[in-house]
């Protein structure tokens, strides 16, 4: 499966969330269920290896991308050379 899914019923106390096989949001909601077990509950893994889990209702985000500048952004990319290249010495 290549679906993400996030549904909910007003008036529930959780969403359930869909997430495929080897993308960031299923590790997410691992590490989650891992440090919140009492919030969020893996339900069950699917033999395609996607999940679909529990969580609250207020974990649920919906946000514009941020806007950046082109100076940021060549700012940004100097860190991450810099980064990298510190990386590569160490």
């Amino acid at each position: 499966m290549n679906e993400f899914v996030i549904e909910w019923i007003k008036g529930a106390s959780y969403a359930g969330v869909t997430a495929p096989s080897g993308t960031a949001l299923k590790a997410k909601l691992y590490r989650l269920a891992k440090e919140n077990p009492n919030e969020v509950k893996i339900i069950v893994e699917n033999n395609d290896g996607s999940i679909y889990a529990h969580i609250p209702i207020n974990y649920v985000k919906i946000s514009p991308p941020r806007k950046v500048s082109e100076e940021q952004r060549e700012a940004a990319g100097e860190r991450f050379k810099q980064m990298w290249k510190n990386k590569k010495e160490n």
